[in-house]
């Protein structure tokens, strides 16, 4: 059996109200140390770093954090718009180092949403996925902290999905879960959408955690055995439901 995962919808253990490398007079933080880095460069390699036009002139850095923040959330060479280049692999200076929740954050779950729809897990979890996918998923440590500055006892690192399949099967999905958007299909985001939704085993075969291809939104599929392991384990992650394999 196939298990969806669907992005928190409200704030709470699973989605923390913050931002990435906030400081305390919010004059600095992620989006603005990614744009001090690639204005540093020369015109040469700001072009070998972000392939972009800027056809609107309105500066290549702000497009450029957002490519950064692209390269977390889909798939190495899919491009996050028609005049973007397509994602390449996260380099050194590009994952976020810290993030400061503002309001909440006295428990968390072993996976979480941080700010731009990036997720995080904790280090428990982070090791169950790699013993089952080793070397296919990516992982960067990450501070989670309060305005005080007091750093979250538990090790998170933030999670970049390795592996994506076009399994997803809208003949064999019950009628009402999804619907064809353009080229692409958008699924009904709730327990009766996400159970509905069918999957080729002959496509994503042993997979254990990954995306699809077809479905619009991050939806996270996850194998039984992944599922299993997280239960057994006391591990706490976000609302997921049983799908359908074909």
């Amino acid at each position: 059996m196939v298990w969806g995962m669907s992005l928190p919808s409200s704030f709470g253990e699973f989605w923390s109200d913050g931002s990435f490398e906030a400081t305390p007079d919010a004059t600095s933080g992620w989006g603005s140390r990614l744009k001090s880095y690639y204005l540093e460069l020369s015109p040469e390699d700001q072009s070998a770093l972000f392939d972009y036009v800027d056809t609107a002139s309105r500066g290549k850095a702000g497009p450029y954090v957002s490519f950064v923040v692209g390269k977390f959330l889909h798939e190495q060479g899919a491009k996050g718009g028609a005049d973007m280049p397509p994602f390449s692999p996260i380099l050194a200076h590009e994952p976020p180092r810290f993030f400061v929740i503002e309001r909440g954050g006295k428990s968390l779950g072993s996976l979480i949403m941080l700010s731009n729809r990036m997720l995080a897990v904790e280090e428990a979890l982070k090791t169950i996925i790699e013993r089952l996918e080793p070397s296919l998923h990516q992982f960067f440590p990450i501070e989670i902290m309060n305005r005080k500055g007091d750093v979250y006892p538990k090790s998170y690192y933030t999670l970049v999905i390795g592996q994506y399949f076009d399994s997803f099967s809208p003949e064999a999905s019950k009628e009402g879960s999804c619907e064809l958007d353009i080229t692409r299909f958008r699924y009904r985001d709730n327990k009766a959408g996400i159970s509905g939704l069918a999957f080729q085993k002959s496509l994503f075969g042993s997979a254990h955690l990954w995306r699809e291809r077809q479905i619009i939104g991050l939806l996270t599929c996850f194998s039984d055995e992944l599922i299993a392991e997280i239960a057994e384990a006391g591990l706490r992650i976000p609302r997921h439901y049983k799908m359908m394999e074909v």
